[in-house]
């Protein structure tokens, strides 16, 4: 028991979503054989109507005291009812940890000695502040706190647009997964999750919606607003605004093929026909979570850990040459991956293509 539910979630991209999402995102869950992140104050009912539907995938149950006007420090602790409650039901505990603020060291160890106090397994969930991956001597400060403690983590970065962005933060975030010596999870994540699972993280979390898809910084008017609807675009790694994605792909039919997606919400169509959809929110998040997962899907053919880099590197790549062509602009995140990782294989000697080749070979032998 001790190490299946932590096994369970091993290499999977898991569906962060809030109780009102749940029964959909399970659907799309139970589709691609992973698992969810239930993110609210009383998981019971859900989890309980979940199982009682048939759900049988893993779930992680997130209490997001970090979030909202009124979040806890991290230096108040966890609540070990809170860890009881799910393993009552069956589920691997997450820990109901507060926000750590940067430099709050008192935070972090009374975090991780409450976790590692408890019935394991269980992970300790670190909402940290972006700038904990700013500089080597607070980064080297936290994993040495992880390692110490040797209790696998959860990470969600707080930060007001995208955390990935910054070079620091993709940078000290390989890092962590590098030196911690202990499963680390991102939760709350976009297209970064892919990014993590590709670099060795245990698992990730892509977030149905804008406000589960990183940590927003308080304001003083409260929690930001999430206007519009936004939809994946797989072949650019980003989500676009519903919108816009009409005149997108018109503007490029040349690559019209690229565009068209197979998902229930979809049907055939490019997802720009979402915004034509009775719900357009709930369509769109659930062709999201399906076009995310397809991709990790393709992804994780890669034998390796190497390969997995390798492939994650030359997707960003192949999306960055998209977004120039198409909209004439640099997604950030994508920037960022491409500049502070590298090709594993651009060592070798190998061209890209030829390397493609190999691999797309390789899977289909082995799938013969």
């Amino acid at each position: 028991m001790r190490d299946s539910l932590l096994e369970r979630i091993s290499g999977r991209l898991l569906i962060q979503c809030r109780p009102g999402q749940a029964v959909t995102a399970a659907a799309v869950a139970q589709e691609h054989d992973t698992g969810l992140v239930l993110t609210g104050p009383d998981p019971e009912p859900v989890v309980r109507r979940l199982r009682d539907n048939g759900f049988g995938g893993p779930i992680l149950c997130d209490a997001a005291r970090y979030t909202g006007r009124r979040r806890v420090a991290g230096r108040r602790g966890i609540r070990p009812a809170w860890c009881r409650r799910q393993r009552d039901l069956g589920l691997l505990p997450l820990t109901d940890s507060g926000y750590l603020a940067y430099r709050d060291f008192p935070g972090l160890r009374t975090i991780l000695r409450a976790a590692k106090a408890q019935k394991p397994p269980v992970v300790a969930m670190l909402p940290l502040a972006a700038e904990w991956f700013s500089y080597p001597g607070i980064l080297e400060g936290l994993i040495t706190q992880i390692s110490l403690h040797g209790v696998p983590v959860a990470v969600g970065i707080e930060h007001p647009a995208d955390p990935f962005a910054a070079h620091y933060v993709v940078r000290g975030f390989l890092e962590l997964l590098d030196s911690a010596g202990v499963p680390v999870l991102l939760l709350r994540a976009d297209a970064a999750a892919l990014g993590a699972l590709c670099h060795g993280a245990h698992a990730a979390a892509t977030g149905t919606d804008s406000g589960l898809r990183h940590i927003y910084p308080l304001r003083r008017t409260g929690s930001p607003r999430h206007s519009g609807v936004s939809a994946f675009v797989g072949p650019l790694l980003t989500y676009h605004r519903l919108e816009t994605l009409e005149r997108l792909f018109r503007d490029a039919p040349d690559h019209e093929h690229l565009w068209v997606c197979e998902c229930p919400s979809c049907r055939g169509r490019t997802p720009a026909a979402l915004a034509g959809a009775a719900a357009p929110p709930a369509e769109a998040a659930r062709h999201s979570v399906h076009a995310q997962l397809l991709l990790w899907q393709d992804l994780r053919r890669a034998r390796t850990s190497e390969a997995l880099a390798s492939t994650w590197h030359e997707h960003c790549s192949h999306a960055l040459s998209l977004h120039q062509e198409l909209t004439r602009r640099s997604p950030a995140g994508l920037r960022s991956w491409l500049k502070v990782t590298e090709d594993p294989f651009s060592r070798s000697g190998i061209p890209a293509q030829q390397r493609s080749v190999a691999r797309h070979s390789s899977v289909d032998r082995s799938s013969g």
